[in-house]
């Protein structure tokens, strides 16, 4: 699991889901900090109170995926060499 960093489950079922299949529910679509693209998977990442798709949390530097713990600065994340730097 990743230090700091939540994961929310954003699944739904039954009928509550059939609004979202058709696009009905998007007033507010979770969007992406990294890559600015809305997250329609079933799973986000929340780092520093933004909302990530699981492969765009990468440092900003050297853009390795972060998986295990991740560092912030400046709304940037990094690995802990680069946040050393």
């Amino acid at each position: 699991m990743l230090d700091g960093i939540k994961i929310e489950d954003q699944f739904r079922t039954g009928a509550e889901s059939l609004p979202l299949m058709l696009g009905s529910d998007c007033a507010h679509p979770s969007v992406c900090e990294g890559c600015h693209r809305p997250i329609s998977d079933r799973f986000l990442l929340r780092v520093n109170d933004c909302s990530w798709h699981e492969e765009c949390v990468q440092c900003s530097v050297c853009q390795q995926p972060l998986t295990m713990s991740c560092y912030s600065r400046d709304q940037k994340l990094y690995c802990k060499h680069d946040y050393q730097q």
